[in-house]
C-alpha cells in the first residue's frame, strides 16, 4: 500500500492526505480492490525486507481496533497479530522470480550488522488509524525522525556496497505505518467503515521501543506462512 511523499511532509500530513483520498472513494461507494487477494495460490511475488514488529501490548490494542473494523467490512483481508509489521526498508521488492540463492546475503548481512550495531533503540508511537482507497493502516510516527534517519543511513551504506539498485522499488518508505486491512471484495458497509476509521483516527494505540530489526524473505503481504527470518539484529548503539 504505497505511502509515497516528499520528505517535507510530516507523518500527520501524509496520513491526512491519504484519508482525504479514501473519503472521496468511500463517498462514491468504491474501494480499490487487490486482484491477487481472492486467490493467492498463483501469486509467487517474493522479496527481501527489513521489518519491525510491534510489542505484544501494542499488537493487542491494534487487533482490538481491527475487530471493530471487521464489523463493517467482513470478508476483507485482515492481518493476524503475528503479521503486523512496519517495513523499515524494502531491500528487494516482492516480485515474481525472486531467487534467494542469487542474493548476496553475506554482503547484506555485513552491511546490516555493522550499521544496526551502531544504531540506538528508538520509539514508535501509534496515534490512530488512517485509510487509503486500498485499505486501512495504523498511523505511526518515530519521534525525532529516527526511523527515516536509519533508512537514509541504510540506503547510503547499501548503495556504497553495490546493493542499492533494488532498494525502494515498490515505494520509498517514509512513515512508520502498519497496514492492517486490505480490500479484496466490495465492502458491505463503506459508510460504517469510514465512520469507524474516523472515530479511531486519534485513538492512542500505544508506544513501543524498537530494540531489534528482522531481515526476512516475504511475500507481498508479509503473510505469516510466507515469511522466513534470516537474521535478527539488536539495536545496540
Amino acid at each position: 500500500m504505497p505511502v509515497l511523499t516528499p520528505r517535507q511532509e510530516t507523518p500527520r500530513q501524509v496520513y491526512d492526505r491519504l484519508w482525504a483520498e479514501a473519503q472521496t472513494w468511500f463517498a462514491a461507494g468504491r474501494a480499490r480492490l487487490d486482484p491477487h487477494l481472492p486467490d493467492r495460490t498463483g501469486d509467487d511475488r517474493r522479496g527481501l525486507s527489513l521489518i519491525i514488529r510491534p510489542d505484544a501490548p501494542t499488537a493487542a490494542r491494534v487487533m482490538a481496533a481491527l475487530d471493530r473494523l471487521r464489523q463493517h467490512a467482513p470478508g476483507q483481508h485482515t492481518y493476524r497479530a503475528d503479521e503486523l509489521h512496519i517495513t523499515a526498508l524494502s531491500l528487494i521488492g516482492a516480485a515474481p522470480g525472486f531467487d534467494l540463492d542469487a542474493v548476496p546475503l553475506d554482503c547484506y548481512r555485513a552491511v546490516l550488522a555493522d550499521l544496526l550495531r551502531e544504531t540506538a533503540p528508538f520509539a514508535v508511537q501509534f496515534s490512530g488509524l488512517t485509510a487509503s482507497p486500498e485499505g486501512v493502516m495504523v498511523a505511526g510516527d518515530a519521534p525525532g525522525d529516527a526511523l527515516n534517519r536509519l533508512r537514509d543511513r541504510l540506503r547510503e551504506r547499501l548503495a556504497a556496497a553495490g546493493l542499492g539498485a533494488t532498494l525502494d522499488r515498490r515505494y520509498r518508505s517514509v512513515t512508520a505505518h502498519m497496514t492492517i486491512l486490505r480490500f479484496q471484495a466490495p465492502v458491505r458497509d463503506l459508510p460504517g467503515l469510514a465512520a469507524c476509521v474516523a472515530a479511531l483516527r486519534d485513538h492512542d494505540l500505544g508506544r513501543f521501543d524498537v530494540a531489534q530489526v528482522d531481515l526476512v524473505t516475504n511475500n507481498w503481504y508479509m503473510s505469516h506462512d510466507a515469511v522466513t527470518i534470516l537474521e535478527r539484529y539488536a539495536l545496540e548503539g
